[in-house]
């Protein structure tokens, strides 16, 4: 500062120079580039601790908006999880309807024939139905020849009986016939002849006029009504 001091005072002790008589040239000095404004930097300021209540809020936010991220993350999982399980049901839920339309159309293909069964046999219920009338005319007619058939069965059946009644006759008669006896007379004889004659021509052309009965032999008497010699064995009237 003292050295600062003394230039000034030699500086105003100096006598004055006087201006020479004729200006001297003036001499322009060579043009130099603009020197850039001069830069201040600032000097650096040091931190200013926050108060502790400050800083404590704002750990806090800090602590509860992590929190709510993890839970938002949490929940993203969560949803991806169910975005999974819900594609897997999806993917099920669309087979299903793949078989359900194959199922589907078997059933209608299967419904589709019964319904032309059904036609079918409605087309052959209604022949049938129409085929009724003549049917039942055809039963009438049937059960009518039935009933004149049933009535013609009861003279059919005496005549059976009659028949059977002869039969059994002839049989006795030739059983008899058979059995060793005694030259008979010529009348006996021809009686016995025309009497088989009239038993034959009666069953022949029809049935005898009476139902033959037997009845029961008494002593000396035969099974044909005939008397039978004791001695003999002969039979006659």
């Amino acid at each position: 500062m003292s050295d600062e001091y003394e230039r000034d005072d030699e500086e105003e002790y100096k006598p004055p120079i006087k201006p020479p008589s004729m200006p001297p040239p003036t001499i322009h000095p060579p043009s130099q580039p603009p020197s850039p404004p001069p830069q201040y930097q600032s000097e650096p300021i040091a931190p200013t601790r926050p108060p502790q209540a400050e800083f404590d809020a704002v750990s806090g936010q800090i602590t509860q908006q992590q929190n709510t991220i993890s839970n938002l993350q949490n929940q993203v999982n969560q949803l991806n999880s169910q975005l999974v399980s819900l594609r897997t049901q999806l993917s099920e839920k669309e087979n299903s309807i793949s078989q359900l339309n194959g199922q589907l159309q078997n059933n209608r293909g299967t419904l589709e024939n019964y319904q032309n069964q059904i036609n079918q046999l409605n087309n052959e219920k209604a022949q049938f139905q129409a085929m009724i009338p003549e049917l039942q005319s055809q039963l009438q007619q049937l059960q009518q020849e039935n009933m004149a058939l049933q009535q013609q069965i009861g003279p059919l059946q005496a005549n059976i009986n009659k028949l059977q009644e002869e039969l059994s006759y002839k049989d006795r008669r030739i059983q008899e016939l058979k059995e060793p006896k005694a030259v008979m007379p010529s009348s006996l004889a021809q009686g016995i002849t025309s009497q088989e004659q009239s038993i034959g021509s009666t069953s022949q052309f029809g049935p005898p006029s009476q139902s033959f009965s037997p009845k029961p032999v008494s002593e000396g008497i035969g099974l044909s009504g005939r008397r039978i010699c004791p001695n003999c064995g002969a039979s006659g009237f």
